[in-house]
């Protein structure tokens, strides 16, 4: 039923799973003379998303003697919905990292399985920190490109800005060699000598020089058992309908909604008037041809 829908070449499954393009984000940023290293001792955390799944009935699979066997059963796109938030709080990584990190691991675990890229799209919108953030009363005005902004950025934003902190660009090595310390102490103290040093330094920083945030996020999804908090997504509130509006808050919303349609039907109205205006020209430009044919015809049988 719905292969036509979202199984078709260029849908969720099928001919291959539609990847939406990575977002565009701000990379925190530090005053001059100072790098960004991470915060000592932050708690990584993440939803998952567990609760992304969707199953999409299909003929084949169908059962009807247990029309709903299938709902809880399928591949779990959870462990990639976690290393992309362990990305997205690993301070000096990009959001598209983290964007193609989380898309190559759900491909990895799908392989064309439709109800898994279905639960892989809906695991991309779920879990962002920015979710947590208390709505605004009164809620701010709807903004189409700020709000498609916050959404693909507000989470890895924020996330940057909690995990990310200044120091000056001579004291950052230190700096990211006490914070390797301190993640050896509590999740693999075999790393480290007898006096809480790191082990074989140099073999380390041949390795990861130049990659430092790979490095921590390497880390990071090796111990995720232990080292990411997974936390439950909390629930909205129920619904509660807006108090009705005051005799002139009604007739300045509908203005609003009444210049809003005005300037739609000039809009269109101007839409359709360029329209008009390509295919004329379209028009005269067929006519133009089919005219120099007929000449081009004509002269030749005048020279016969």
């Amino acid at each position: 039923l719905c292969y036509g829908q979202f199984g078709g070449p260029g849908g969720f499954g099928g001919g291959g799973a539609y990847v939406p393009p990575a977002p565009v984000c701000k990379k925190f940023q530090c005053p001059k003379g100072q790098r960004p290293a991470g915060r000592s001792g932050r708690q990584i955390w993440s939803y998952g998303c567990k609760d992304s799944g969707i199953n999409i009935l299909s003929a084949g699979a169908f059962d009807p003697n247990n029309p709903l066997g299938g709902m809880n059963k399928g591949k779990s796109v959870d462990k990639c919905c976690i290393e992309r938030d362990v990305c997205k709080q690993t301070c000096g990584t990009t959001a598209k990292e983290c964007h193609d990190l989380y898309w190559a691991c759900t491909k990895k675990i799908c392989k064309g399985d439709q109800n898994c890229e279905m639960s892989a799209m809906m695991g991309s919108f779920a879990g962002d920190a920015v979710d947590d953030e208390p709505k605004k009363d009164p809620p701010e005005e709807w903004n189409y490109e700020k709000d498609k902004q916050k959404r693909e950025c507000g989470g890895y934003e924020k996330w940057q800005n909690e995990s990310c902190v200044c120091v000056a660009e001579d004291e950052w090595q230190a700096a990211t060699e006490q914070n390797l310390q301190a993640f050896y102490k509590v999740y693999n103290p075999e790393k480290l000598d007898s006096t809480g040093a790191i082990k074989d330094p140099a073999e380390v920083w041949k390795k990861w020089k130049g990659k430092e945030p790979q490095m921590f996020q390497a880390l990071v999804t090796k111990y995720r058992q232990k080292a990411v908090q997974i936390k439950e997504k909390p629930k909205p509130p129920p619904y509660k309908p807006p108090p009705p509006k005051s005799k002139e808050e009604q007739e300045k919303e509908d203005k609003r909604m009444a210049d809003l349609r005005a300037k739609w039907a000039a809009e269109d109205k101007k839409k359709d008037e360029e329209k008009a205006e390509r295919e004329r020209q379209k028009q005269e430009e067929r006519e133009e041809r089919e005219r120099k044919q007929v000449e081009e015809e004509e002269g030749e049988t005048v020279e016969l």
